[in-house]
């Protein structure tokens, strides 16, 4: 069975090629051919989507801005369609949320890491950490062959949830 990548943000907008937020498109190419050459499974949560979206919104002037949600509606539309290597996530947002939003307090209110005292950990993020350990609970229900789930993210506060290779 293939590993299961979950895409934060700062990966797709380096796919997309978003202008200012593309700084490690050679790196990410260079892994996502690896990831895809391996049968990674691509996993887009729904508030990445969500948050790639905002960033395409405010970024460039209204030419650029337009062409990048073009390329990004089509790559979510193959994404739902089943024509594209990623997948949307199959994440309950409201049954999830009202789980574990009560954990937001104490993670806003935290430093996000050394380097950024002054910033807690987002909506976003939580959300992504939340969703990878419930795809990991539900791999290590089934008891088939190992399957490492990982969150692949640029961000200094999500690297530590592993990487495949």
């Amino acid at each position: 069975m293939a590993d299961i990548c979950i895409l934060d943000t700062s990966i797709i907008l380096n796919i997309l090629n978003v202008s200012n937020k593309n700084q490690n498109r050679v790196k990410v190419i260079d892994e996502f051919e690896t990831y895809a050459e391996s049968n990674c499974r691509f996993i887009i949560p729904l508030v990445v989507a969500v948050e790639v979206g905002n960033h395409i919104s405010q970024n460039g002037n209204g030419d650029t801005r337009r062409e990048i949600a073009k390329q990004f509606v089509d790559m979510m539309q193959k994404t739902f369609d089943g024509s594209s290597p990623f997948e949307i996530s199959n994440f309950d947002l409201k049954l999830e949320w009202r789980n574990w939003i009560n954990e937001f307090i104490d993670k806003a209110g935290q430093n996000k890491t050394p380097d950024k005292p002054n910033e807690g950990m987002s909506l976003t993020d939580l959300s992504i950490i939340k969703e990878y350990e419930d795809i990991q609970a539900k791999n290590k229900a089934n008891k088939r062959k190992h399957v490492n789930v990982f969150i692949w993210s640029l961000d200094s506060d999500l690297i530590h949830y592993g990487h495949s290779y």
